[in-house]
């Protein structure tokens, strides 16, 4: 079971509970309370939205880039750096 807090107006996740030891969370202003019968999502609160009965991933989210290997983009200007000066 999933609880899911999310915003009424805009729908927006703001926050979920996957495990009772999680502790305590009071439902703030504006806020509403729903139990899901699903794991925990693979993706963070940002990338969903709450409809009605279910998660359904939002459209606005952008999902981050993975970080670049700044150790073998380095290198590969260091060879091609030699190439041009050689």
């Amino acid at each position: 079971m999933l609880e899911v807090f999310y915003e009424k107006s805009t729908k927006i996740v703001t926050a979920w509970r996957g495990e009772s030891r999680q502790g305590k969370r009071p439902v703030r202003d504006g806020e509403a309370i729903v139990m899901l019968d699903i794991p925990i999502p693979d993706k963070p609160l940002d990338a969903w939205l709450f409809d009605e009965t279910k998660l359904v991933p939002n459209p606005s989210w952008v999902e981050p880039q993975p970080p670049r290997g700044l150790i073998a983009e380095i290198d590969e200007l260091k060879a091609r750096l030699d190439k041009i000066t050689v």
